[in-house]
């Protein structure tokens, strides 16, 4: 990611204080993933069978065919059948089931 997008997801001081550009430069420096520093979240999925947010918010929605994480910089909703939240700890969330879509929105956390 640039480090204009990085700015314009963040929109300047984080949860660290210090403004984005400075933080996605000490990322950059130190060869960090920019999400450590930026509070981003990062998915990682297994199709179709789960999907593993990090950095996020908390779940705001869980019904058996949708499940709503929020994050710092939105809402992402996951779409299927039979989902599942295997686990919610303060890092990461993972849900399992039969994933369709994924789907992301901004600024509605």
């Amino acid at each position: 990611m640039s480090r204009r997008a990085a700015r314009r997801q963040d929109g300047g001081a984080g949860a660290s204080g210090l403004p984005s550009r400075w933080r996605a430069r000490i990322a950059e420096a130190l060869d960090l993933p920019a999400e450590l520093l930026l509070d981003l979240p990062r998915l990682t999925v297994v199709v179709p069978l789960q999907l593993v947010v990090e950095n996020h918010r908390g779940l705001a929605e869980f019904l058996p065919e949708r499940v709503v994480v929020s994050t710092s910089t939105g809402r992402i909703e996951i779409r299927g059948e039979d989902l599942r939240v295997g686990a919610v700890r303060a890092g990461e969330i993972i849900v399992t089931g039969r994933l369709r879509a994924v789907s992301f929105a901004e600024g509605e956390a």
